[in-house]
């Protein structure tokens, strides 16, 4: 494995070890994780490798306790140095899934986990199940995510230093705001700061805009420009060695309305609230209950955020070698928080007309309560000339 990596043999045997013990209290006789571009992690996270490769690319790993080598890493990328990227014995390097996976699993597994079980390629799948007739396949991505909920020593300090990456990017957007300037301008310093501050490739797309499209939170940059009184909004992440990073500020051009203050001040409020919740032993909804009670407090509960996707509450999330992992900060979530989870506040508010307001920032469970792991402030608008 490459000795430029972060973290030693040991750590992933320790890693190895912890997934096995949740498998055999569930019952569970082997697992098989898939990662791609459009859900990365579950791969890297046991094996130390994904490919960064294109996004018919994939990665697998199957983990069989006991049987065969035990872990094995199967990928399409002939072209990367696997055997520095990975600390993993047994590589295979194909694009026949289908035909190498089922061959894997012991004969006599009677129930499967499957991590990214919602995204795994039908072929594969096919081929597991008429390998294993009559046994029974779980999702166990949840499982798999608990394992990974309390991070390593070496995996905060990554978290960390991916933070500090992305808030380059962000810092480039503050300091891009202006009127006249397009939304693409911005992206593109706002893209370039993370490269040139060691980003491996952005988490996911970057999204800036302004007005009152910012409503929908994820806007696409345009050949727009910046006008007075617009509202504009950043959301970008970094990647380091695997593990990612998610930020998000919103900020005005000169003199905001009274309506765009009104959101804006009140985001960063529920922000603080939740900040003051993170402690080792809270409920992750307490800092979703915390933060509604002050868009409620201010007359601002019509605009919590709510999608097909996520109920009105919803205020962040877990990060890792995924940029979305449990727990979520919702009401319906009541995970405990614990020393060393690396969590992402993400309160939002919006007005149909006036524009949204995305706060988000990663921030570390300690003993004593939250650690940012960015500088950047929260509230770029009240420094923004008018």
């Amino acid at each position: 494995m490459d000795l430029k990596s972060p973290f030693t043999r040991d750590e992933f045997v320790d890693r190895m070890n912890r997934t096995v013990a949740a498998l055999q209290q569930n019952g569970i006789d082997a697992l098989v994780g898939f990662a791609n571009k459009v859900i990365p992690g579950h791969v890297r996270y046991l094996t130390g490798y994904e490919t960064r490769h294109g996004i018919h690319d994939a990665s697998y790993f199957v983990l069989s306790p006991g049987y065969g080598k035990g872990l094995t890493l199967i990928t399409n990328s002939s072209w990367e140095p696997l055997r520095e990227m990975s600390w993993v014995d047994e590589i295979i390097v194909s694009n026949k899934f289908a035909q190498i996976i089922p061959d894997l699993l012991p004969p006599t597994a009677k129930h499967v986990g499957i991590a990214g079980y919602e995204y795994l390629p039908a072929p594969v799948f096919q081929a597991i199940e008429q390998r294993l007739s009559g046994a029974k396949f779980t999702d166990a991505s949840r499982l798999y995510y608990q394992v990974r909920m309390v991070k390593s020593k070496a995996e905060v300090d990554v978290l960390r230093r991916c933070a500090e990456i992305t808030q380059a990017g962000a810092q480039a957007f503050v300091d891009s705001t202006q009127e006249g300037r397009l939304e693409m301008e911005i992206l593109v310093a706002v893209e370039s700061a993370l490269k040139l501050n060691g980003s491996d490739e952005v988490s996911f797309t970057t999204q800036v805009g302004a007005g009152p499209k910012t409503f929908e939170i994820n806007p696409y940059a345009t050949d727009q420009p910046l006008k007075k009184g617009d509202m504009v909004l950043l959301d970008c992440g970094a990647t380091y060695c695997g593990y990612r990073g998610d930020m998000s500020r919103t900020t005005v051009v000169g003199k905001g309305s009274d309506e765009v203050l009104q959101l804006l001040e009140g985001t960063a409020e529920m922000y603080d609230r939740c900040l003051e919740e993170v402690r080792p032993g809270v409920p992750s909804s307490n800092l979703a209950k915390a933060a509604i009670a002050v868009a409620e407090s201010r007359g601002l509960k019509d605009c919590l955020y709510s999608s097909p996707n996520v109920k009105a509450g919803f205020m962040g999330h877990a990060i890792g070698t995924h940029y979305h992992e449990p727990p979520w900060i919702d009401l319906t979530e009541n995970t405990e928080l614990r020393e060393n989870m690396v969590l992402v506040l993400e309160p939002i508010l919006r007005k149909k007309g006036v524009g949204g307001v995305l706060i988000e920032d990663a921030v570390l469970v300690t003993a004593a309560g939250a650690e940012r792991l960015s500088t950047l402030d929260i509230r770029p608008w009240r420094s923004t000339p008018t």
